[in-house]
């Protein structure tokens, strides 16, 4: 935070400790570092989180494609907390292209090995939990060479909306939100690829709206989209929105409603 931002609003409620599985690059990192700010102990999970963090972070090494790091990863996370799940990587290829490795340790990284220490994470937890979940527009937009990465995405999204009811039947207070970022501006989430990042959202900026978000979150369970703005003079600009999006037709834009199909349903604006 430079000195001319303004404070961080304070969280309310009875978390004051934070779990960020995925906290080592790009959004999670600029989670870990705005809950820092906020005065949470903030423990930070990843693969290249062995040593010191010289930011006052406490680095956890794991490696979600390893089912064994999976396993035996500390979750030594005191209770009431925050879990945010955001480890994630992109996978621009035809499904027929893609490796049977690849195909493996993008599953394992994005859904089975975060579902797997996530319930690690709430079998030990002595007090309400916030789960925090950075799922993606990709699971409800028309993609291109994108099907496995948007399906796992949309399988995040689903598996933390049905997670709900069991959160709220083991403790009351508990909270989840979900949110559906667009594109951000992270060059090594997109290697290899050409892409303006001018035009695309800030990883700090949207990091200080997820939480003010959490801070004002009272309902048990709020769903998000944070999408970046395309008009002229405005690109990158991060547009909120609440509530869920219907998927988009796999067809070409329009084609749907030119061959007599439904347009998707508006959403509802908080």
């Amino acid at each position: 935070m430079s000195p001319s931002s303004p404070p961080a609003r304070p969280l309310p409620g009875p978390f004051r400790s934070a779990a960020v599985i995925g906290g080592t690059h790009g959004l999670g990192r600029a989670l870990a570092l705005a809950a820092r700010e906020r005065g949470l102990r903030t423990v930070v999970y990843g693969r290249s989180a062995a040593l010191p963090d010289a930011d006052g972070l406490l680095p956890r090494s794991l490696d979600l494609c390893d089912p064994q790091s999976v396993r035996t990863a500390p979750v030594d996370v005191p209770s009431p907390c925050y879990v945010l799940w955001v480890a994630g990587a992109f996978l621009k290829k035809p499904l027929v292209e893609t490796t049977e490795d690849e195909v493996e340790q993008l599953t394992r990284l994005l859904f089975s090995g975060p579902v797997l220490f996530l319930r690690r994470l709430l079998a030990e937890a002595e007090g309400p939990v916030h789960l925090i979940t950075i799922a993606s527009s990709s699971s409800w937009k028309r993609r291109e060479r994108e099907s496995l990465y948007c399906g796992l995405k949309a399988a995040q999204a689903t598996f933390v909306r049905n997670l709900v009811p069991e959160l709220l039947a083991a403790h009351p207070e508990n909270r989840i939100t979900l949110v559906n970022p667009g594109g951000l501006a992270v060059p090594d989430f997109h290697t290899g690829l050409a892409l303006d990042f001018g035009a695309m959202m800030d990883p700090g900026e949207v990091a200080e709206i997820i939480w003010n978000i959490a801070a004002d979150q009272r309902r048990a369970f709020t769903e998000v989209q944070i999408l970046r703005s395309r008009e002229p003079g405005s690109e990158g600009t991060p547009e909120v929105s609440y509530g869920a999006r219907v998927p988009q037709t796999p067809e070409e834009p329009g084609a749907a409603t030119a061959t007599g199909g439904t347009a998707p349903l508006p959403i509802q604006h908080h």
